[in-house]
């Protein structure tokens, strides 16, 4: 049999310098050689001696790799990324000049890039319950009681999202899946860390529970710069936590390496899983480009658009870091991809919150800006490059994915909001969604949601403004006295009103949102209850609590081994394959 490294060798591979914290160096991505050569010196012999075989035999050791680089696996895996507060018109792909994004703008090349997909909430605790979930953030308590209470988990809160949910991890554990989440979590910790992602299906954890800007910020940017707005951080709170598992590994956490070792934990869980022929869920949630902005050595003042285009950046090179490690690790055509972020731009921050492109207002509103975001699907060999305009909603991402792992919806007693859109993905098909509701950052009963959109109209029942754009819970002066309705096909903009002209058309619509608001049953509030006695600290008991809580770094680079060597060629293959391996 041949060796497994010349598979291994085609298939190509970009990895990582190893990073010595101990000396304070940063991981950085190189361009060299594949995982498991002896050595850097050999890797490039075997290169060179590769270089110069005859073409003859290239081609045959090409038609070898062929046949084993894709191993059988009956169940798709599934990947999301998730950006943080990234705006609709943030990407290269989306017609932003200046953001340098070419890792996601490979996966539009070959993918579906959607224009018409929705976040279920504008704020980021209730929109990545939704996601998981796969229902309304309100039926799972996550909405405040009171004007003075935070509508996202913060440190004091005790709370989190509830057991009784069903999250996708939970849902692909019926199929064998095993799941990893891989930076931000913002869903509660608890008193007893109970609500943190392994008590939520997760097999392995390696992040931040909470959002950086509700820790004190200092340095976003290497070496040692300062953040660029760090009056938006809580500096009265403990410092940022980075968790693997249930236990903190590094207090605070140097913003500046974390890109690198999620990366880097990342690749890691996906080749052990995919040597282990195991289907896996892995959710990418970043922190980027939150405000305040962060990124290492290599993406600090490298793009022409400042902190907010190279916090981009540095995102975008992790995507490319995940998509390699698919390729290497041979389950490149067996893995869908989603990218997309949690809620819109944060253009509140100015320029260092992001760009809805045409979409009017962002992220705590009910205008477009808020919950309109960039997606893209990717699956190579299974989807088609093309530009979709199927209303979709991230509440739709757990039934697809419950039916392309095998699973039937008898099986969950659970009340969705979703619809599975496999067949938007796999066929060109049409959407089963035809209406959206939208609930504000700060939603109330017995008001609902603040609009509704079918396939061609949106009317707002409830806005408020400022006089520039919006704000998420209207007081009585600020508040649209009457309905307005939009053609949001033909005026994604929100611009040209036509309430005064369209009596009856607004009259279905606010039929159409009575209707869909009824189905929707607002759970207890889990957004109450908070004790900044219970601020995750790595040393309990410290003074002046919870500044104190500060220990040196556990982080190794050998917590995530990315050098392991599977043997590809004990794995099972797809049946084409063999056949072609037979002739």
């Amino acid at each position: 049999m041949p060796s497994t490294r010349y598979p291994n060798l085609l298939l190509g591979a970009i990895v990582q310098e190893e990073e010595d914290l101990e000396r304070g160096h940063e991981t950085e991505a190189i361009t060299s050689l594949p995982d498991g050569l002896d050595g850097l010196g050999q890797g490039k012999l075997e290169a060179k001696k590769m270089a110069s075989l005859p073409t003859f035999l290239l081609f045959l050791i090409s038609r070898i790799c062929r046949c084993y680089q894709s191993p059988i696996i009956n169940k798709p895996n599934f990947i999301i990324f998730l950006a943080d507060d990234l705006g609709f018109g943030d990407l290269q792909s989306y017609g932003n000049a200046l953001s340098e994004t070419p890792r996601i703008h490979e996966l539009v090349e070959d993918g579906i890039k959607f224009t018409q997909f929705y976040s279920a909430s504008p704020l980021c605790s209730p929109a990545r319950a939704s996601i998981y979930t796969g229902r309304y953030a309100v039926r799972s308590g996550i909405w405040p009681t009171a004007e003075s209470l935070a509508p996202v988990f913060n440190q004091n809160m005790t709370g989190g999202l509830p057991h009784a949910e069903i999250t996708i991890p939970e849902m692909l554990a019926k199929q064998g899946y095993k799941s990893a989440l891989v930076g931000k979590w913002h869903l509660g910790v608890g008193r007893n860390k109970e609500f943190l992602p392994l008590h939520h299906g997760f097999s392995e954890y390696f992040g931040i529970p909470h959002s950086h800007v509700d820790c004190p910020c200092l340095t976003c940017f290497y070496p040692n710069d300062n953040c660029a707005q760090p009056d938006q951080c809580d500096m009265f709170n403990a410092p940022c936590q980075l968790l693997m598992g249930d236990e903190i590994i590094e207090q605070p956490v140097d913003m500046t390496l974390l890109a690198a070792r999620q990366a880097r934990a990342a690749r890691s869980w996906i080749r052990k899983n995919s040597c282990s022929v195991t289907p896996f869920f892995l959710m990418y949630a970043f922190s980027h480009p939150h405000v305040p902005q962060f990124s290492g050595r290599q993406f600090r003042n490298s793009t022409k658009g400042g902190s907010y285009t190279d916090s981009l950046a540095e995102l975008d090179w992790q995507v490319g870091e995940v998509m390699d490690e698919l390729k290497r690790s041979g389950v490149i055509e067996n893995t869908l991809v989603i990218f997309t972020s949690d809620n819109g731009a944060d253009v509140d921050a100015m320029e260092e919150g992001g760009f809805s492109g045409v979409m009017r207002c962002g992220k705590r509103t009910t205008f477009e800006g808020g919950s309109r975001v960039p997606t893209i699907a990717y699956w190579k060999g299974q989807i088609s490059s093309r530009i979709s305009t199927e209303l979709l909603s991230h509440l739709d991402i757990w039934p697809t994915f419950r039916s392309l792992s095998g699973s039937l919806a008898e099986e969950f007693d659970v009340t969705l909001d979703g619809f599975d859109f496999k067949d938007v993905l796999l066929k060109n098909g049409k959407s089963q969604r035809h209406s959206l509701l939208y609930y504000p950052g700060s939603p109330k009963p017995h008001i609902g949601a603040f609009a509704v959109r079918d396939i061609k109209y949106k009317a707002h029942f409830m806005s408020g403004f400022d006089g520039q754009c919006c704000i998420s819970s209207p007081t009585p002066n600020e508040t649209f006295s009457q309905h307005i309705l939009f053609d949001i096909l033909g005026d994604p903009e929100e611009r040209n009103d036509l309430s005064t002209k369209s009596d009856l058309i607004l009259d279905k619509m606010s039929i159409l949102k009575k209707i869909e608001s009824e189905n929707v049953e607002f759970g207890e509030s889990v957004l109450e209850e908070a004790d900044e006695n219970f601020q995750l600290c790595c040393n309990p008991g410290c003074e002046p609590y919870p500044g104190c809580c500060k220990c040196a770094s556990n982080y190794t680079v050998e917590m995530f081994p990315i050098n392991v060597n599977c043997d590809l060629l004990n794995l099972p293959f797809h049946q084409d394959q063999n056949d072609a391996c037979q002739n």
